[in-house]
């Protein structure tokens, strides 16, 4: 006896939130490591790895929400949860010795969201 396609749907849904929550438990890790232990970057260049990084969180969410059933403001939700998430990840930070939070952090972050919503809106993931 098969699967049903209703279980299908509900094992991709769990697969995918469970890939969006490891991909936001690294994002914390990496967060929490102690500045001075990190590579010297040029300036500014590490709102490029912020934008990258939120790309795929925003991405990752837009798929699990979808293969949860939410059939509409699916980008908004993504786009904002992701952001969201960056503001939560910022503060978070300023607890971090070596590390501060910065607001051309968040501007990457709530980039690379929308980036990362888009991408999987077009993808239609």
């Amino acid at each position: 006896m098969g699967r049903s396609e209703k279980d299908k749907t509900m094992g991709s849904a769990v697969l995918f939130w469970c890939i969006t929550a490891a991909y936001m438990a690294l994002i914390f890790y990496l967060s929490s490591s102690f500045a001075p232990s990190l590579p010297r970057l040029p300036r500014h260049s590490d709102k490029l790895l912020h934008m990258l990084a939120y790309m795929p969180l925003a991405f990752l969410l837009y798929g699990s929400l979808t293969r949860s059933g939410l059939k509409k403001y699916v980008f908004i939700i993504a786009f904002l949860a992701a952001g969201l998430y960056g503001i939560t990840d910022e503060f978070h930070q300023s607890f971090v010795p070596g590390r501060d939070t910065d607001l051309l952090d968040l501007v990457a972050d709530f980039t690379g969201a929308f980036i990362g919503s888009t991408g999987a809106r077009f993808l239609r993931i």
